[in-house]
């Protein structure tokens, strides 16, 4: 243990002189399940609340060796702006750093499918050194004669965030804003907030309901040194995550994780070092722990038809909105805000033909194939809709929670495009036709529960004029 202390306090005195130069910000083995800890952009990213907190025990078996602790909390408010906030304390033998930060992101989407977020982020830094435990090599050492100091600067981050599909890319600049503090020691510059760079390139596999292969590249660079993660990660069901990594001039990196309920997560990591200080130390622990809450749509009463006696239908213009919900499997609920002027035959005739296509619409069991007795009442909507020349037709694709987000991402995409294509098959113009799709992430029920499930399973229907 000795030839141990001796180690770490020449790697705690290199690691200071170094420090006299630039600081990175530490990082994370389980970055793929927070990866707001790296760019700010990811700030609300998700469009639920997320708090992640972390431990990371690094160089086990060697007296200090570096610990960091981390806590982050983003959320989304309204559907562009994310909000978050970060606090990491990192600890390497005689040193202390801790900085805290706040960001904002901002979102938009464009051509249907591709959203790109923008966030930055600023904060406190500080180091602090406690020389009162070190091992002094040579008297007079200022670093050791100087006592405890702390010295303070500001940290800043900017970085942006670019999804399509299963792709996702970001990039961003740590420490933006290059800044130097001194401490009292003579003949030293002090320690200064150098600018790096944290690149991140992933692509979800949906291999099937259950499974989700996510391939990805952690990029890390400060001045002319340059580092790469290279990662496999399979999720089942959203249930069980497991990857592996090779991260390079390191080692390999493992890690798993549970998610309960899809709220609460926990996770482990496991850093088996090949190079460096592999020969000292028995390798790094992380533990992660996570709270994800998503906000429930308010659900609609089932039936919000009112009555007018034909008269009033007759004198006055009305405004209708009709949202049907059927316990069954795969139902569509239809919404319809319709402000367009209307006498009372057509505007009868158009509420039949949305109601009964509520009714009856159904989908084969985990596909997009619409159920042929389905076709009839389509078939309905389809004359009103071709006499009805004024009138354009939104739809919302949504699902369960069962199976992975990715899955049910692409399963909703498909169920609003299916009928889409049965539409202009049947001589709507595309152009009458907007469609958007939300998996998972917009229920109006408990997912616990079949009764719910089968509501969460649905297309909202808008029709508008245009």
């Amino acid at each position: 243990m000795k030839r141990c202390n001796k180690y770490i306090s020449v790697v705690i005195a290199m690691s200071f002189v170094s420090l006299t130069f630039s600081q990175q910000t530490a990082q994370s083995n389980l970055y793929t399940h927070n990866k707001y800890s790296f760019n700010p952009a990811y700030s609300g990213a998700s469009g639920c609340t997320e708090v992640n907190f972390s431990h990371l025990n690094q160089w086990v078996k060697v007296d200090g060796a570096p610990n960091t602790n981390f806590l982050s909390a983003n959320t989304r408010i309204g559907k562009s702006l994310g909000l978050g906030a970060n606090i990491v304390v990192d600890r390497l033998g005689m040193l202390q750093n801790v900085s805290a930060s706040g960001s904002v992101a901002y979102g938009l989407t464009f051509a249907k499918h591709h959203e790109v977020r923008l966030g930055v982020s600023a904060g406190y830094f500080q180091m602090r050194v406690d020389p009162s435990s070190a091992i002094a090599f040579d008297a007079g050492d200022n670093i050791i004669d100087g006592g405890v100091q702390t010295s303070n600067s500001i940290t800043t981050d900017a970085g942006i965030l670019y999804r399509f599909k299963g792709l996702e890319l970001s990039f961003a600049s740590k420490q933006l804003i290059e800044t130097r503090s001194k401490f009292n020691y003579p003949n030293l510059e002090g320690y200064g907030l150098k600018r790096h760079f944290v690149g991140y390139a992933g692509y979800g596999i949906v291999m099937n309901k259950r499974f989700t292969l996510t391939p990805s590249v952690l990029y890390k660079g400060l001045n002319n040194t340059n580092q790469f993660d290279i990662n496999a990660d399979l999720n089942y069901n959203d249930f069980i995550y497991g990857g592996l990594g090779y991260r390079t001039e390191v080692g390999v990196v493992a890690r798993i994780g549970v998610r309960i309920r899809k709220m609460f997560f926990i996770g482990y990591a496991y850093e088996i070092p090949i190079q460096n200080i592999a020969s000292k130390g028995a390798g790094s622990h992380e533990i992660a722990l996570g709270l994800k809450f998503c906000k429930k749509d308010k659900e609609t009463p089932n039936d919000l038809l009112t009555d007018v006696d034909d008269d009033s239908r007759k004198m006055n213009p009305i405004s209708d909105t009709v949202r049907i919900v059927e316990t069954i499997t795969d139902t569509l609920i239809v919404e319809r805000v319709d402000t367009v002027y209307m006498e009372k035959p057509s505007n009868d005739a158009v509420k039949k033909a949305m109601v009964n296509a509520a009714e009856h619409l159904e989908f084969e069991h985990d596909k997009a194939i619409i159920l042929k007795h389905s076709h009839g009442d389509l078939e309905s909507l389809v004359n009103i809709l071709a006499i009805r020349e004024e009138l354009s037709i939104s739809l919302e694709g949504h699902t369960d929670s069962d199976g992975t987000e990715e899955y049910n991402m692409r399963l909703s995409k498909n169920r609003v495009e299916s009928v889409k294509k049965f539409l202009v098959a049947n001589g709507i113009d595309a152009s009458r036709i907007k469609t958007s799709y939300h998996g998972e992430s917009k229920p109006i029920a408990d997912n616990s529960t079949e009764e719910g499930k089968s509501k969460n399973r649905r297309v909202d229907m808008k029709i508008i004029s245009k």
